[in-house]
């Protein structure tokens, strides 16, 4: 696949600016099975219940990866443009701080004491939500500071919904430290 069709996979799920990426995104309507509207292929009511189930469960655990790649990216390459992700309706909970709406959680992101970091991540988990199209990811990893020894282990939570336009946004963001 060449570059262009990357980022504009990548712009059309994630509703984001289309700079180089490593990842390829599996678009849900180039498939047999789409999240927003699963009767709208042929092939995807003509596969047995357990082949739409293993189906549908790959295609957010994709969605999932590819989202998480995206975000880390973002996060420790260009901060600010972790934005084009949330709405006004989001909510990040930063270590028990609660904090809503794009313009809050981009100035909380962009204000932490570090500038340079680097995430590892270990797990990605991803389901389907109840609400219908909706996903919901949970992270594990390590996050490496600029001139720290250590690196810091970390879990968050992203609830994605769907939009109109057939693009995901950050609904709810958990995020922690894990000590000990």
């Amino acid at each position: 696949m060449q570059q262009t069709g990357r980022c504009l996979e990548r712009h059309i799920l994630f509703n984001c600016p289309c700079e180089p990426i490593k990842i390829i995104i599996f678009l849900l309507w180039h498939s047999s099975y789409n999240l927003h509207n699963p009767c709208s292929y042929s092939s995807y009511n003509s596969q047995s219940p357990e082949g739409r189930k293993g189906k549908m469960e790959e295609q957010v655990e994709m969605v999932g990866k590819a989202f998480v790649d995206h975000y880390y990216h973002l996060f420790d390459n260009d901060r600010p443009s972790l934005a084009l992700l949330y709405q006004p309706t989001s909510m990040l909970t930063f270590e028990g701080q609660k904090i809503q709406g794009t313009d809050n959680i981009i100035a909380k992101l962009v204000q932490l004491p570090f500038q340079q970091c680097h995430h590892v991540i270990s797990t990605i988990d991803s389901q389907l939500s109840s609400f219908a199209g909706g996903i919901l990811v949970f992270v594990s990893g390590t996050l490496q500071l600029q001139g720290e020894d250590h690196p810091l282990r970390f879990s968050q939570m992203f609830h994605l919904i769907p939009t109109v336009e057939g693009s995901f946004f950050v609904l709810n963001d958990i995020f922690r430290l894990n000590y000990g």
